[in-house]
Order: C-alpha cells, then sequence, then structure tokens
C-alpha cells in the first residue's frame, strides 16, 4: 500500500501545484491532463509492483471436488 507522503511526493514530482485556499485554509492540487495521467500510472504501477509479491490468505482445503489437496 502507498502512504499519504508518498502520494504528495509522488504530486509534486508529477507536475501537480499545491494551493491553500485563503478563505477555507483548504489544500487543493491542480495540474494539466497530462500530468494526471503520469501520476495515475505510476500510482498504479506502485500498487501492482507492491501487490504482485504479496500471497492471500489460504483457507487451507475445502474438501470441494476437484481442488488438490
Amino acid at each position: 500500500m502507498i502512504l499519504d507522503e508518498e502520494v504528495i511526493k509522488l504530486a509534486n514530482t508529477y507536475g501537480f501545484d499545491r494551493h491553500i485556499s485563503k478563505t477555507t485554509h483548504d489544500i487543493y492540487w491542480e495540474c494539466d491532463e497530462e500530468d494526471l495521467l503520469k501520476f495515475a500510472q505510476k500510482i498504479y504501477q506502485m500498487g501492482y509492483d507492491d501487490g504482485c509479491y504479496e500471497t492471500s490468505y489460504s483457507t487451507g482445503y475445502t474438501g470441494l471436488f476437484g481442488e488438490p489437496q
């Protein structure tokens, strides 16, 4: 799983501009479409790379027909 801090670091790396609202003090980000697509692809790849090495929880043999023991 990617951490919030890593997402923010990537957003800065991929051209997102960080702004703070003067009235509400909310933080918002803006970028162009090309930067957004690069960012999304990188996030997806990082999740894919992390997930492909994890094992899933196994309940063991269930007794279903054709299931290897």
